[in-house]
């Protein structure tokens, strides 16, 4: 069993992010792709996620975390 088998996953073909009005906050959405569905269905797109700016600080120290590391240890087949 390969990693992509152990679970379903969406693959992410965009974002929109911005500030909160009036509050210190943003706002996330995802498009994705949703695996289930045809080929020819559009990407889909969440709901908007709202994230304190001590949380997005978090979100991109453990993105660059993760990215340092498949970078040094380069995809596994």
């Amino acid at each position: 069993m390969n990693e992509f088998t152990r679970f379903t996953f969406y693959p992410v073909t965009g974002w929109h992010i911005g500030p909160l009005s009036d509050h210190r906050a943003l706002v996330l959405q995802f498009g994705y792709l949703d695996p289930t569905a045809s080929r020819e269905h559009p990407p889909q797109e969440t709901l908007f996620f709202g994230l304190t700016i001590e949380m997005a600080k978090e979100l991109v120290s453990n993105l660059s975390d993760q990215i340092d590391y498949v970078e040094k240890n380069g995809a596994k087949h």
